[in-house]
């Protein structure tokens, strides 16, 4: 918007000596065609279905830029007047990622987060609720970039008398939703290596391992392990807010498994 301002301005100065100049013809005529020029283009940039944008729309996303720029929480009004401009929910929501996105490229996190809240308050609807999740794993790998690798490690020893075929894990938040934060199975595993799990083992981005850590949640792993005589289950917990650099160890014994009722 300022930018267009200043051009207006550069270009009504030759205008504006000429009509001051005392041997200036025409000036009527000059006068007239500046007034219907300028006086179309303010119409225009004023207008809500405007060729080049309209003034409000220009204000607004200087406000918006600035605030950015600021690192500074969002006006809830000029949110939501930004975001009725447009047509659909749907669009309307791109928007709101747009400036989510311009806010981590600058690593303005408080309007990131700021613009995070108002999208997931507005947005409420099912639909939306998996591009939040995902708005908000790439806020937190951004913002605490030393848990984007964090992840929990089993060692698994054999069930008794068991020819192992696969293993199956599932993690889950004690005392959360009945969702699990990870699911990882493996067929002919091989327990002499360490099993990982981390981020990549959710069901959903963003409600996974990583948040659990940021969260210092207590979680439950439960392990299953097919053999050729049976289906084993094993159950462990731990509570992360004790975790160091990020990582857990958990073991699970031949003596702990239990065979699971068919």
């Amino acid at each position: 918007m300022l930018i267009i301002i200043a051009v207006s301005i550069i270009l009504l100065l030759p205008i504006l000596s000429y009509l001051l100049n005392p041997l200036s013809k025409q000036k009527s005529l000059i006068f007239l065609f500046t007034f219907l020029f300028f006086g179309s283009f303010l119409v225009n940039f004023v207008s809500n279905n405007s060729l080049l944008g309209s003034w409000v729309d220009a204000n607004q996303s200087d406000s918006i830029l600035h605030a950015i720029s600021s690192d500074e929480e969002f006006n809830d009004d000029l949110i939501k007047n930004f975001f009725a401009n447009e047509s659909s929910a749907e669009k309307s929501f791109l928007l709101g990622a747009d400036i989510f996105y311009k806010s981590l490229e600058l690593k303005s996190f408080n309007s990131a987060e700021s613009i995070l809240k108002k999208l997931n308050t507005q947005f409420s609807s099912e639909n939306f609720q998996v591009p939040i999740f995902n708005l908000l794993a790439d806020l937190r790998d951004s913002k605490y970039p030393d848990l984007a690798n964090s992840k929990v490690l089993l060692s698994i020893e054999n069930p008794p008398n068991c020819n192992l075929q696969s293993l199956q894990f599932f993690v889950s938040i004690l005392g959360g939703p009945e969702i699990n934060i990870a699911a990882r199975e493996i067929i002919s595993p091989n327990i002499d290596e360490l099993i990982s799990l981390d981020k990549s083992n959710s069901l959903v981005r963003g409600f996974d391992i990583t948040s659990a850590f940021l969260q210092q949640e207590t979680i439950k792993v439960e392990a299953q392990a097919k053999c050729d005589n049976g289906l084993f289950q094993s159950f462990k917990s731990i509570d992360l807010r004790y975790s160091k650099d990020n990582n857990e160890k958990l073991f699970f014994y031949t003596n702990e498994w239990l065979k699971k009722q068919q």
